[in-house]
């Protein structure tokens, strides 16, 4: 963690300041930059309603998420219940009636050219199978995502996402989310 931390606060040194020539960054694997709707729901808003969702269909309902410490841990570490409390692929029906799913097939979700995020650095691959201990799959690609919103809605802050190899399809997954 202390090595993520070091990571996270040298980029943000070095990035400067977000204007508007350079507040969107892409990630791009292999030529190919992947779109905003591949993240939709996988970083936390700052209302939470994903993330509760997750909570409540993968681990236990609750009356009360913000201010719970297992709750929270589960936000900030969701890529250690991938591929254990939480199954890749599943996808399910939230309370407002939204598919939810924490697996973004690129094949599926890559369509447009919307990019309201920041890649705030590439990091070394050991990070996908330290933050997500339980998948037992090959990560092509680790990156520091920060995102932004036109709305009013805040987001919750930056997130690493994981891009593997999901039996020869390429899906994205969050792997940590941080303030």
């Amino acid at each position: 963690m202390k090595k993520l931390l070091s990571i996270l606060v040298l980029s943000l040194l070095l990035s400067g300041g977000a204007n508007a020539d350079d507040r969107f960054n892409p990630w791009i694997y292999n030529e190919t930059k992947i779109s905003e709707k591949c993240l939709k729901h996988l970083y936390p808003l700052a209302s939470g309603d994903w993330y509760e969702s997750y909570y409540d269909t993968y681990i236990e309902k609750l009356d009360e998420h913000w201010g719970n410490t297992k709750f929270e841990l589960f936000v900030n570490t969701i890529g250690n219940y991938l591929g254990k409390e939480i199954p890749i692929g599943d996808i399910y029906k939230s309370s407002w009636d939204e598919e939810m799913t924490l697996t973004r097939y690129l094949d599926e979700c890559n369509k447009g050219d919307e990019f309201q995020y920041k890649v705030m650095t590439e990091l070394p691959l050991f990070y996908c199978n330290d933050f997500a201990p339980y998948l037992e799959r090959d990560c092509l690609s680790a990156v520091l995502i920060r995102h932004y919103a036109d709305t009013r809605v805040r987001v919750y802050g930056m997130t690493v996402y994981g891009l593997y190899d999901l039996e020869g399809r390429l899906a994205i997954l969050p792997l940590r989310n941080l303030k």
